[in-house]
């Protein structure tokens, strides 16, 4: 019997061809980290997947550079909390959905990589290579009782 679950995807925007999916449970987390190209320390950007697809939920990281927020400030109506735990800044984004996340592929330097729930690593430089864009999204569906729950 094929998986019903929703999954989640990283599909090549120019072509439209999916590079890579795994299936998801709603509320299901993921954490897409990078090197920042200014301070060259890792920040964090946790993801959850849920109804309207990929939800932002935490950016962590412990030096302010280009980019990076330097307190509390309302996007897309959504007001986020800043705070600085134990050497590092938190910012959380309260499940805001984005939808899907487009992003462009850093070098070796940068090494965007995601990490699963389940502890699977994922690195977007061996999957679509330097500087290339990449988008994740998620197909299939949530069902629309689980959007309550936010």
């Amino acid at each position: 019997m094929a998986d019903s679950r929703p999954r989640l995807e990283f599909v090549d925007p120019h072509t439209g061809r999916v590079v890579y999916s795994r299936p998801v449970l709603d509320g299901e987390r993921f954490t897409l980290t990078h090197i920042h190209s200014v301070t060259k320390r890792e920040v964090a950007e946790t993801f959850s997947v849920g109804a309207g697809g990929i939800h932002m939920e935490e950016l962590r990281f412990d030096q302010f550079g280009a980019n990076l927020p330097a307190g509390s400030e309302t996007i897309d109506g959504v007001r986020t909390t800043f705070r600085h735990v134990r050497g590092e800044f938190r910012v959380d984004h309260h499940g805001r959905v984005l939808g899907t996340v487009p992003l462009l592929t850093g070098g070796p330097k940068v090494d965007h990589t995601v990490t699963f729930a389940d502890g699977q690593r994922l690195r977007l430089l061996e999957l679509v290579g330097a500087r290339k864009p990449v988008e994740l999204r998620v197909g299939g569906t949530i069902p629309r009782e689980h959007e309550e729950r936010r």
